[in-house]
């Protein structure tokens, strides 16, 4: 039986016998869907499990092969962490997927969703996917977002499969690194937001089969304090403790949490220490930080920056500060607005009540937005759970959201979406 959320598709409701066809395609590919996304949850695909994502990637070029076309695995530069001395170090990543097809069409829309998932290696012991009550699939990544993978390779099937597919062209890029901020595939993302219309992004709805709309913008930031080591017995009056400098500075930084409206700070981690006899000389604390507008960033970088001008004017302590904004808000306005506004539309005609709320969360829609790309970034499944080990999809909304996005390309082929 269906889930009773507002997202259940009433069969009596389809759009128009033009695309009926291919809709219906839809239902038959249920059980299929299904499985694939089972396949690809027991797939470890941490961010930075790069054996595990070479895997999934083989999986999803499998998958991708049914469109004929040529599947570029792309090298991603490396990402620039700070280690545990304070010092910068450059971490390699997996490699990403783009699929073209008709890239010379005059209507071009970009796909995108992410292999990775922030489950980590588990020294080889196979993921647990369950079925589970309420017509629900339980596995990792199932939600976010190898269900939105599944969703797009089967909308797109469902395209080719209708009248007006060599009316459009499309790109789809499907990155390994999303759960850490796209560090090594930003460029490349930007790059492809310029060379078409807008942008359909799969990672998850919410739970009741709303779209994301506004996004707050997200910073990531690493602060080393370096003080002067000494015996905590002897000579502890030659020492400086980063420790507590640090302690006394994460006080002001947490002081910056909602100056502005909607800005939030997050300290997520503090390391620092040796031993319990020794003054520590390096204390390394990373942070998140949340703005709902544009202009908040500067605000932000004016705060830190009197921060770490008051605490480096004291004695033996020095501060670096690393990071910075990896994404900007994305506001829903001009061609992002109508994009919604179509796309709710579309909805109706498949029968489902859909709108869109704000999250603080962010995702490559934002990276789009910052291009000038309109996009929808939540075409994914409808689920719970994400980042936990009851991560769980709804499975009616495997068929459901595939509907839709596939809807919604056969109207733009058929030149029935106008962003203008």
């Amino acid at each position: 039986m269906p889930h009773p959320l507002r997202g259940a598709i009433r069969s009596n409701s389809l759009p128009m016998n033009k695309y009926r066809s291919c809709l219906d395609w839809v239902d038959t590919q249920r059980q299929p869907m299904l499985d694939c996304v089972t396949r690809f949850s027991r797939i470890n695909s941490h961010s930075f499990n790069l054996p595990g994502l070479e895997i999934m990637a083989s999986a999803i070029q499998k998958e991708f092969a049914v469109f004929n076309e040529k599947i570029e695995s792309l090298d991603l530069p490396q990402m620039e962490i700070i280690n545990l001395n304070g010092e910068p170090e450059l971490k390699p990543l997996g490699r990403a997927i783009k699929i073209q097809k008709r890239p010379s069409a005059s209507r071009r829309v970009l796909l995108v969703i992410h292999m990775d998932t922030v489950y980590p290696p588990d020294g080889g012991k196979a993921a647990q996917v369950i079925f589970g009550e309420n017509n629900t699939l339980k596995g990792p990544g199932v939600v976010d977002a190898k269900g939105g993978i599944v969703v797009m390779l089967k909308a797109l099937e469902a395209l080719e499969q209708s009248p007006y597919k060599d009316q459009i062209g499309w790109t789809v890029f499907i990155n390994p690194d999303e759960e850490i901020g796209s560090p090594g595939s930003r460029d490349l993302l930007q790059e492809l937001a310029r060379e078409s219309d807008f942008g359909l992004v799969f990672e998850p709805s919410l739970p009741n089969g709303d779209l994301v709309g506004e996004r707050k913008g997200s910073g990531n930031f690493t602060l080393v304090i370096r003080g002067r080591a000494a015996h905590a017995g002897r000579d502890i009056h030659l020492g400086r403790n980063a420790i507590e400098v640090m302690a006394e500075c994460i006080l002001k930084i947490r002081s910056l949490h909602s100056q502005r409206p909607g800005l939030t700070v997050n300290i997520g981690m503090v390391e620092g220490g040796r031993a319990l006899n020794v003054v520590p000389d390096i204390a390394i604390a990373r942070f998140n930080i949340r703005i709902e507008k544009q202009e908040d960033e500067a605000h932000v970088w004016v705060g830190l920056k009197d921060i770490l001008k008051e605490f480096a004017e004291k004695d033996g302590i020095s501060l670096e500060l690393h990071g910075g904004f990896f994404a900007l808000p994305k506001m829903i306005e001009g061609k992002t607005r109508k994009l919604y506004e179509e796309v709710k539309q579309y909805a109706g005609d498949l029968g489902l009540k859909l709108d869109w709320q704000p999250s603080g969360g962010v995702c490559d829609g934002n990276r789009l937005a910052a291009a000038g790309l309109p996009n929808i970034d939540t075409l994914g499944v409808r689920g719970g759970g994400m980042h936990s080990s009851n991560e769980f999809l709804y499975i009616d909304s495997l068929t459901e959201r595939t509907k839709l996005t596939a809807l919604i390309l056969m109207k733009f082929a058929a030149g029935e979406l106008n962003l203008s």
